[in-house]
């Protein structure tokens, strides 16, 4: 079994939907089929797909998104004040969403989906949530004034709701909790968002955190970027981030632009780290050497027991677009990340 302290084998989360959630859902949006009715597809293709997870040795397992939209969901839909702008798309297809009106906490955001989880399995289970500064940069515009004076108070909101559902989870149990801000791959860059700054965005996901009582076994990680900001890091941002209070940072380690940015030599040795070693948007199986030879190099600059291993992001981040591989594709890509973990720590993997 893998190091249940690092984590070794890791699935980013958001994975390729199986056909039986999305005809559900489609059924659901036209009537066919009751929100309760929906959830009981949700919930065995759920306990499928942990079964999928514990015969790939994942050292966590996750829902992968299941029963999300796109990977903001869980805050965007358990939290009034946001509504989905009709008819537009980011540029990376997601659905537009903005702030509307002074934030409110329907629903749990991830506990009732975690207790699922732990129901099921005696293996140690990961949450992936969006960060607060995330949200914040994704939903505010000039007319949100009314509800808050700038992004930086509302993303101060996010993070204290985000904070006592974050401190919910390892109360429950949960071992890993991964917040994603791709927008740090961005801001260390030298990129600035127009609605919230660097340092604005890094003291709003850091409150989210702070002060929470974890076990020893018990990580909050963060995502910073899936790849699209690949050129000359910033190294004091970079630094600053590092020094933040997560225990955990992932990034992508897919290809040589990815590795040239070094970022594990920015890392502290007592942080760690999760590299993002495939691609998961392309069902081409890295070559072995290749990736040997970039761990190679991290290992060099970051103490190998400190180092997990996972794709470069998630394989379907929106359910309502159409995923890149196929599940099968999807298990290949896992099990190379498990052979890569393998080749460094054999059966400790």
């Amino acid at each position: 079994m893998a190091n249940l302290f690092t984590y070794r084998i890791d699935n980013h989360g958001d994975n390729v939907r199986p056909k039986s959630i999305l005809d559900a859902r489609s059924q659901q949006r036209s009537g066919e089929l009751s929100d309760d009715e929906l959830r009981d597809v949700e919930d065995e293709a759920l306990v499928e797909f942990l079964t999928y997870q514990r015969h790939l040795t994942l050292s966590c397992l996750s829902d992968g998104g299941y029963r999300n939209a796109d990977y903001r969901s869980p805050v965007l839909s358990s939290v009034s004040g946001f509504a989905r702008v009709p008819d537009q798309m980011t540029a990376s297809g997601l659905g537009v969403w903005r702030l509307t009106g002074p934030l409110k906490q329907r629903t749990p955001i991830a506990s009732d989906d975690a207790r699922f989880l732990l129901d099921h399995t005696g293996f140690p289970v990961k949450v992936k949530l969006p960060s607060a500064a995330h949200i914040a940069a994704q939903t505010y515009a000039e007319d949100s004034y009314r509800a808050y004076p700038g992004a930086a108070a509302l993303g101060d909101a996010v993070a204290e709701i985000l904070h006592d559902e974050i401190e919910l989870l390892l109360e429950l149990g949960v071992k890993v909790v991964q917040l994603d801000n791709p927008d740090f791959g961005a801001y260390l860059t030298g990129l600035d968002h127009p609605e919230l700054s660097f340092e604005d965005a890094l003291q709003i996901d850091n409150a989210a955190i702070a002060g929470l009582d974890k076990d020893e076994d018990q990580k909050i990680a963060l995502t910073i970027g899936w790849g699209d900001h690949l050129g000359a890091v910033d190294t004091p941002r970079a630094e600053q981030l590092f020094a933040s209070e997560f225990d955990k940072f992932v990034f992508p380690y897919h290809n040589d632009a990815a590795a040239a940015q070094n970022l594990p030599l920015l890392v502290p040795n007592e942080k760690q780290i999760a590299l993002g070693i495939v691609d998961a948007d392309s069902a081409e199986l890295e070559d072995i050497d290749t990736v040997m030879a970039r761990l190679d190099l991290a290992i060099e600059q970051h103490e190998y027991d400190r180092i997990g291993l996972l794709p470069n992001k998630g394989f379907q981040q929106a359910a309502y677009l159409p995923a890149k591989l196929t599940i099968e594709e999807q298990r290949r890509k896992l099990e190379h990340v498990e052979t890569f973990a393998t080749m460094i720590w054999g059966n400790e993997a």
